[in-house]
């Protein structure tokens, strides 16, 4: 005669996975990505900031032990400083209207 088989209960183990997507300083929507591509010198690499939704763009030359944390925080803290504008660029920003154009309709 046989005994039941025990049943195994499987614990899941959650992994954590990185935040792709931050809250931009600008517009505050969630939308603000954060790459980095390499930078001919040595210990150095460039993080790139752009926000899908008002068109925030930034390049920061940063060094190679900075994550994407650490490039937010320093747009953050440029935005609460009132310097975004200086040292990135956001899409509508010193566009004018042309004179003497007129719509129709």
């Amino acid at each position: 005669m046989g005994r039941r088989r025990k049943r195994r209960v499987k614990q899941v183990r959650r992994v954590f996975k990185p935040t792709r997507y931050f809250q931009c300083p600008v517009c505050n929507s969630l939308t603000l990505t954060i790459d980095f591509r390499k930078h001919n010198e040595p210990g150095k690499k460039i993080a790139v900031v752009r926000c899908g939704t008002c068109g925030l763009y930034c390049e920061r030359v940063v060094p190679e032990m900075f994550e994407r944390v650490d490039v937010y925080n320093i747009i953050t803290d440029l935005a609460y400083d009132g310097r975004i504008g200086e040292e990135c660029s956001v899409e509508g920003e010193g566009v004018e209207e042309a004179e003497g154009v007129e719509e129709e309709g």
